[in-house]
């Protein structure tokens, strides 16, 4: 995984709608949003939390919406001008004490919790790497593997440029 690579494929994208929009800067308020948002759809798309439904299995989507969580998550890491050791904690590292929930909905609230958390202070607290490495294991606890992931995330990407150019 290069999670510098996704980093710079994220911000030309980024440059490239701020260039097409006539924008100046990206609205991290309006990032943070978007990223709970995504968050919910790629929830909607597991529909493990759905107690109400008979067969509340992953919608096909499931990943796409991944790499959609994925590129917010670059979004607002590359505007935070995080710069730090862009590592993921490894399977079973005992850095990723705290970080590994029982349940994926909790992995997911989690998650969540920290873009809340930015909003109100303007920081993530517990550091950027946490919230990759949180968002890791919870791509784990779908079924993923990182290479799926950045699979899926530079396909989306393409999408996106694509989308950009035929006035999405």
């Amino acid at each position: 995984m290069n999670l510098t690579k996704l980093f710079e494929t994220q911000a030309k994208l980024d440059e490239h709608i701020q260039k097409k929009q006539g924008q100046q800067t990206v609205n991290l308020k309006n990032m943070i949003l978007a990223t709970i948002v995504e968050i919910g759809e790629m929830s909607n798309e597991w529909q493990g939390f759905k107690d109400w439904k008979v067969n509340p299995k992953p919608k096909e989507g499931l990943l796409e919406e991944i790499a959609d969580v994925l590129s917010f998550i670059l979004v607002v890491g590359n505007q935070l001008q995080h710069r730090g050791p862009l590592i993921i904690y490894p399977d079973g590292g005992c850095n990723r004490n705290g970080l590994v929930y029982s349940d994926i909905t909790t992995q997911i609230l989690s998650l969540t919790s920290y873009f809340i958390r930015l909003w109100e202070y303007e920081e993530i607290k517990e550091g950027y790497r946490d919230v990759l490495t949180t968002f890791a294991i919870l791509t784990e606890m779908f079924g993923f593997s990182w290479d799926q992931v950045e699979e899926a995330y530079y396909a989306k990407n393409k999408v996106n440029h694509e989308r950009q150019e035929s006035g999405y």
